[in-house]
């Protein structure tokens, strides 16, 4: 489970969001049994977004760029 806070990037091909690198804020229930919907703020766009845990991975943080307005 992802923690709040943590910097994640999408990482589906499909998903409008994919590439977009964002900072976990919350989570707001089953998408399905195994699969929690996360709340992601995303700085470049200044807003949240409701994404699919599974469509998620962590950003290391030696490949991070600059976290402007992710504070």
């Amino acid at each position: 489970m992802m923690e709040l806070g943590t910097i994640v990037v999408v990482d589906h091909p499909k998903h409008p969001l994919n590439g977009l690198e964002g900072k976990v804020v919350g989570r707001r229930g089953n998408r399905t049994p195994d699969d929690m919907w996360i709340l992601i703020y995303f700085a470049s766009k200044m807003r949240s977004y409701l994404v699919p845990e599974s469509i998620l991975s962590f950003q290391s943080p030696d490949n991070r760029g600059s976290e402007e307005g992710m504070h």
